[in-house]
């Protein structure tokens, strides 16, 4: 077994999401199309001796090195499936995906961690289990497990593999201000959940087939960005800026997740002197096809 690894963590885009309402358990049911992205935290995982508590260094920051980093909670699921204490592990996290964006930064690292450690132990899990272990620590976890396309339902955590979207040009921008999904969902109300598209009498969650080949046809709204933005003026004056710079590739710049992470396929030449005065950050991924996840699984 190989003592060390070292795994991309990869963000992800909510290309489309609607929220149904609030369970028993405190959540809320949604149905949401997500897509990995090459905006990348990396993860190094290292055996260590094995009396050795587990242990995460983030050199740059950008999260939490104590035991509330889901990093360490996943790891502690993993070895307590397996009946093991959680040591001998030692991470080494460096952080790109700002916290607080929509980008799913968190989650990712939680699922590469756990990807990691079921190859260093040779791969003890089956995938149930592993998703399993993933849902118990975060709802997004499990589509990092799975990466590429995908469309997720229940609380986030029940997954279903799509074919891997066509890739077109992205721009991601990032508002300086730190989102708190908790906030969002309890800022939601059903009367906010306003989608483009019918699907059934609700708003679409994915383009008809026909449409499929178009990844602009996939950008189908986002339930919570109402919320977002009346929380989050530097939001909402971030799409209004990306909006009126146009050439957004037939799809208006969309909120991803619970914010504040805007992105939009395509790129204006109007784009810098929309952004310009606002403090953001600006990138421009590929997507990301499921493939590397396989390997791990």
């Amino acid at each position: 077994m190989p003592p060390e690894l070292s795994l991309s963590c990869p963000a992800k885009v909510n290309l489309s999401l609607r929220v149904h309402g609030r369970r028993p358990d405190g959540f809320h049911e949604v149905s949401t199309v997500l897509q990995t992205i090459d905006l990348c935290d990396r993860l190094e995982i290292q055996r260590v001796d094995p009396g050795s508590p587990l242990h995460i260094e983030i050199p740059g920051g950008g999260a939490p090195a104590d035991d509330s980093n889901l990093v360490l909670k996943a790891a502690r699921a993993f070895f307590a499936v397996l009946g093991e204490p959680a040591r001998g592990v030692r991470f080494r996290l460096e952080k790109r995906i700002p916290a607080g964006s929509g980008l799913g930064g968190g989650s990712s690292d939680a699922a590469a961690a756990l990807l990691g450690l079921q190859s260093l132990w040779g791969r003890p899990l089956d995938a149930r289990q592993l998703q399993a272990v993933g849902a118990a620590v975060g709802s997004d976890v499990p589509f990092f497990l799975v990466g590429g396309t995908a469309l997720a339902t229940g609380r986030g955590e029940l997954v279903e593999a799509l074919d891997d979207i066509p890739s077109a040009p992205m721009l991601v921008v990032v508002p300086a201000v730190e989102v708190s999904t908790a906030e969002v969902y309890r800022g939601w109300r059903a009367e906010t959940g306003a989608g483009s598209g019918e699907e059934g009498g609700r708003p679409a969650v994915m383009p008809p087939p026909s449409r499929r080949g178009d990844v602009a046809a996939w950008v189908l709204g986002n339930d919570l960005e109402p919320v977002v933005r009346e929380l989050h003026p530097e939001v909402n004056g971030l799409v209004l800026a990306l909006r009126s710079a146009g050439g957004s590739g037939g799809a208006d710049p969309q909120v991803s997740g619970s914010g504040g992470a805007v992105f939009a396929f395509g790129e204006s030449p109007g784009i810098h002197s929309a952004l310009a005065g606002m403090d953001v950050r600006v990138f421009r991924p590929r997507m990301l096809p499921r493939e590397v996840r396989r390997l791990f699984m």
